[in-house]
């Protein structure tokens, strides 16, 4: 992985998220290879424990990337319209506290076109409408 370009792609994301709403931003290039957005506002029908729409999301990076898509990490405690749709992969590794929002392997994903706006722009998708069987293709 090449901080020189993840770098830039975090702060163009954050610059891309900030227009709509005011998530703090952070990232971890040298341990944890995760970008993190907190206080992310998610669309109608999703509710934490605490009755809010707010959660946090990881974007976990591999050594590889941008070769390989960025695997996708949320609150463990987000649920839609009260239950826990297909999306949240709750047999999956994931950091404490959060659980695996299983977003599809891209399969025209491309290190040269793709980045973390990319992953935020599906995972956009996804969440506005979880229960379909594949939200990019119903989008």
């Amino acid at each position: 992985m090449n901080p020189n370009r993840v770098v830039p792609e975090v702060q163009e994301l954050h610059e891309m998220i900030k227009q709509r709403q005011n998530p703090i931003m952070s990232y971890d290039l040298a341990d944890e290879l995760e970008v993190r957005i907190e206080q992310l506002r998610f669309p109608e029908g999703w509710e934490n424990s605490d009755g809010t729409r707010f959660g946090d999301v990881i974007f976990d990076l591999s050594r590889t990337y941008p070769r390989k898509q960025p695997k996708v990490y949320v609150s463990g405690d987000m649920r839609y319209e009260g239950d826990s749709p297909h999306v949240l992969y709750a047999r999956s590794v994931a950091p404490a506290g959060f659980i695996k929002y299983c977003i599809h392997t891209l399969p025209d994903w491309d290190p040269a076109e793709h980045d973390l706006k990319t992953m935020f722009n599906v995972l956009e998708v996804s969440l506005e409408n979880p229960r379909a069987k594949n939200p990019l293709m119903e989008a």
